[in-house]
């Protein structure tokens, strides 16, 4: 802990103060890149006499212990980030003031189907976030490569050991975007086309920041980002491009006052710039390229020809999806991801790739019991990891130190079944090449 609170204060203090060691200190917890963080830092401290901003920075996945463990007093007073799963949590523990009758009027209530703000006003939207598939279009046209549209599509073969993503149990994007198949295409579905996709995957990352980064540099072809990490990259020049993929999910990127804030009229001041018009043409910026959520901001000479319309992609993004029945899973998803995925990559690879090779040959080879074989390893591999009735799932939410210690014990079985799961389809797939090893 206190390596972490050493690194906070690190990139708190690595932001020099522009509005004068007179103006007092509002404090705001954000996971959000610096570009987007010194670039509001350096407006808000302009415009403003009073007070001036000073962040700390750290993973989403951190936010909720960084700010219950501090007692009121000594909390930051705003928390900014895109995971609506993180806000769900921070006003179930009430770790967050209700904002009534505070916001910009401009900002409409509902754009398309997306509601902006929380119901109860325990935290407004200040952006969209967006998530989809970012490729490097060099990368893919000097290999031949489609260019995808839908998430099924990574699970095909021309995609395999292109693709890049990280953990789902160590960024709170993959983890969204996980949750948005899981609850899109329904649990067993769901977890068939993440477990294809992984198969397809060259590696796993630690950070989500570094699946936009390799994309950008072309060490991979392409995978899931949010929006922002593609766009900036594509508005500064680089040879990437982004789609919305479906089951596609849009978010609001939230702000909100946190209970025990330091300095909560200093909170309030810089949340109300951020919704204000200046704080909204902010977000077009090309380092930064999120979606504003002040609609009159996309009519500015400022805004790229290409750049995403709002109501387009509300229109056509999932509605069913629950941000509170992602929270209440949340370290389970991660848990089964991390037993299935990130610690058996290598093993999910190999046989994927043995699964493709089959396939393939059974395309100038049809045989009828080859076939039913890869079908069997097919089934088997890509197998939710638990069924979505299983008590742990279905049971009411626990407290986090419950569910940690429920899932800890469990971890080894599904360890244990993923073993049993990936020898017996090796075999399978053994068998299958056998037989079309000896057709003439």
């Amino acid at each position: 802990m206190r390596s972490l609170a050493c690194l906070f204060c690190a990139l708190a203090l690595a932001l020099p103060p522009t509005g004068g060691w007179a103006a007092e200190v509002v404090l705001v917890a954000s996971s959000f890149p610096k570009e987007i963080l010194s670039a509001y830092k350096k407006a808000f401290d302009e415009q403003s006499a009073e007070y001036r901003v000073e962040f700390v920075n750290f993973p989403a996945t951190n936010a909720i212990s960084y700010v219950r463990d501090r007692t009121p007093g000594s909390r930051p007073d705003v928390f900014w980030g895109s995971s609506p799963d993180t806000f769900s949590a921070l006003k179930r523990l009430g770790l967050l003031q209700p904002l009534d009758g505070f916001g910009n009027a401009d900002i409409p209530p509902i754009i398309g189907k997306l509601a902006i703000d929380d119901p109860e006003h325990f935290h407004r939207g200040q952006a969209l976030s967006g998530y989809g598939i970012m490729w490097n279009k060099r990368y893919l046209d000097a290999r031949g490569i489609p260019v995808p549209a839908a998430w099924s599509d990574l699970a095909r073969p021309e995609y395999f050991g292109h693709i890049v993503m990280s953990s789902a149990s160590r960024s709170s994007t993959t983890h969204l975007i996980v949750e948005s198949i899981l609850q899109g295409a329904g649990w067993d579905a769901g977890w068939a086309l993440i477990l294809q996709i992984a198969g397809n995957c060259a590696t796993i990352t630690e950070r989500s920041f570094d699946v936009p980064n390799s994309i950008t540099r072309g060490r991979f072809g392409l995978g899931p980002v949010v929006d922002f990490l593609a766009l900036s990259g594509k508005y500064s020049g680089f040879p990437v491009d982004f789609t919305y993929a479906w089951p596609s999910v849009i978010t609001p990127v939230g702000i909100g006052l946190i209970n025990g804030a330091r300095n909560p009229e200093g909170g309030k001041a810089f949340i109300a710039f951020t919704l204000s018009e200046a704080g909204q043409r902010l977000l077009l910026r090309p380092e930064i390229s999120r979606l504003p959520v002040l609609p009159k901001v996309y009519e500015t000479a400022d805004r790229p020809a290409d750049y995403p319309d709002l109501f387009d992609i509300t229109r056509s993004y999932l509605p069913a999806y629950a941000p509170e029945v992602s929270e209440s899973r949340y370290q389970m998803v991660g848990a089964l991801f991390d037993q299935s995925v990130t610690f058996r990559h290598s093993e999910l690879v190999a046989i994927t790739r043995t699964i493709h090779e089959v396939a393939k040959r059974l395309q100038s080879q049809p045989d009828a019991d080859a076939a039913a074989l890869l079908d069997k390893a097919r089934a088997l591999v890509y197998r939710a990891p638990i069924a979505e009735n299983d008590d742990l799932l279905a049971r009411k939410p626990l407290k986090t130190r419950e569910r940690i210690a429920a899932i800890a014990a469990r971890e080894a079985e599904w360890a244990r079944q993923t073993d049993r799961n990936l020898a017996a389809a090796r075999s399978w797939l053994a068998q299958a090449n056998d037989r079309l090893g000896r057709r003439p």
